[in-house]
């Protein structure tokens, strides 16, 4: 399930083992908690890739975007995206897309930023939509998701979309630190963690300052969490989250 966390009760864990390394073309299908508790079901990898189709889903991480909007070079439009929000994957039939970004409510179409991608055939990818760092133009980051099937451990990526703040870590609140040093506008990378539970901070690279502290932390095996961290406001840093889960 999508997650919007301000005084927040996490999914989320601890304990950082090694980093996935596994091919990212799924042998499952992979089910989506969606914002509003229904579970999306994507077709596997190997069936994507059968059938010469890459997968691409929206997350708007802009909390002044409404209605954000993503159009292909075959002009397919992906879902109406909200903020903090995920779209279900949509079936991408062209290796190289240019996607043009979209956030009128009035009914026209009028792009608001354009991203040249080259997707591969049985992958998935989540496109994250944010401001530039100055809060100016729409900017855009495609990621590929390596959804695993390793039921013995939780899988965390964190992506920093909170303009206008340092780089980030993320610590397990009186243990060792997760995620160091992760950009504006990138992302750290899928994880194994061992099940856990407690207190998750995250902190400035530059200073140790914290920018949001998240209490009763409780990763669950098996599943695959995106966290994005986002900027909502000049003084307020927040996060939302989604989860997968590769079915056998």
């Amino acid at each position: 399930m999508i997650r919007s966390i301000r005084t927040p009760v996490l999914l989320l864990g601890a304990v950082l083992l090694t980093a996935c390394n596994k091919d990212a073309k799924t042998e499952g299908e992979v089910a989506t908690a969606m914002a509003d508790g229904s579970i999306d079901t994507s077709m596997s990898g190997d069936a994507a890739d059968a059938r010469g189709l890459a997968l691409v889903r929206v997350v708007n991480a802009a909390p002044d975007v409404r209605q954000l909007t993503i159009r292909g070079d075959n002009m397919q439009s992906l879902p109406a995206v909200e903020y903090q929000t995920v779209s279900q994957y949509q079936n991408i039939d062209k290796n190289w897309n240019t996607f043009e970004v979209s956030g009128t409510t009035d009914g026209t179409y009028s792009p608001l930023e354009t991203n040249r991608e080259m997707l591969t055939d049985g992958y998935r990818y989540t496109m994250v939509v944010m401001r530039e760092e100055d809060g100016g133009a729409l900017k855009t980051r495609i990621l590929r998701d390596e959804i695993s099937s390793d039921n013995s451990k939780a899988h965390v990526r964190v992506i920093h979309a909170a303009r206008g703040t340092d780089e980030i870590n993320v610590v397990a609140q009186g243990g060792e630190t997760l995620f160091d040093g992760i950009n504006y506008s990138s992302e750290a990378g899928f994880k194994d963690v061992t099940p856990w539970s407690g207190t998750l901070e995250f902190r400035t690279e530059d200073g140790n300052r914290s920018l949001l502290t998240l209490p009763n932390v409780n990763l669950q095996a098996g599943m695959s969490y995106t966290i994005v961290v986002a900027r909502k406001n000049a003084s307020s840093v927040e996060a939302f989250w989604f989860t997968d889960k590769q079915m056998p």
